[in-house]
């Protein structure tokens, strides 16, 4: 009995989402912050994915969901139009971002496996990989962060967002960065459907 349970929750834990740890951080660093609109994404973002990991996810999807690369390319493309007419900080702006948060719950509410085949080696290095990738951004964005208020100066310690202010004041820099974080969320997400070989 002893055995089985331990079998279990090593099966468990291989299916364990690291993003959990990151957005978890995310979300205690915007409370210290204050930054209350960052602090609702990413918490809604971390109470979604514990509830899956520990199994309380109920509703939903009976599978994770998969969209042909079609059905995701007009989604994207049609972001990205709307952030290249939309001025910045107008409505139509701020209703497309908004858009992508019940998009993206609705992702994330479905019925995970409770547990989950062995890893390759491959997947263990490219899990590492990240992990290390997400680790950096986040000590080098907080270094910078605590940089600018200490001194007062955003130009000496910009922050990514300080950095990005004037690619996304660009219609087509938007467009791009949409575009670019979009699919990175469907690679991370794996909601694309493959063809059957």
């Amino acid at each position: 009995m002893a055995k089985a349970k331990r079998l279990t929750r090593r099966a468990i834990l291989r299916g364990f989402n690291p993003w959990v740890v990151i957005f978890v951080g995310m979300a205690l660093f915007h409370i210290w912050r204050e930054s209350w609109q960052d602090v609702f994404i990413f918490g809604i973002g971390a109470v979604l994915i514990l509830s899956q990991v520990f199994g309380f996810t109920k509703l939903g999807f009976k599978s994770q969901p998969q969209f042909s690369s079609i059905a995701i390319g007009t989604f994207v493309t049609g972001s990205a139009v709307v952030l290249f007419f939309a001025p910045r900080h107008e409505w139509a702006n701020f209703v497309t971002l908004l858009a992508f948060l019940p998009i993206g719950i609705a992702l994330l509410l479905y019925t995970d496996e409770n547990t989950h085949p062995e890893t390759t080696i491959q997947e263990r290095r490219a899990r590492l990989a990240w992990a290390y990738w997400a680790l950096l951004f986040a000590l080098t964005e907080l270094v910078a962060y605590l940089g600018s208020k200490l001194s007062g100066d955003l130009t000496k310690y910009p922050t990514i967002s300080v950095l990005l202010d004037p690619v996304l004041d660009q219609p087509f820099g938007r467009a791009v960065f949409i575009s670019l974080w979009l699919m990175s969320g469907v690679y991370l997400f794996g909601i694309r459907r493959r063809k059957l070989q």
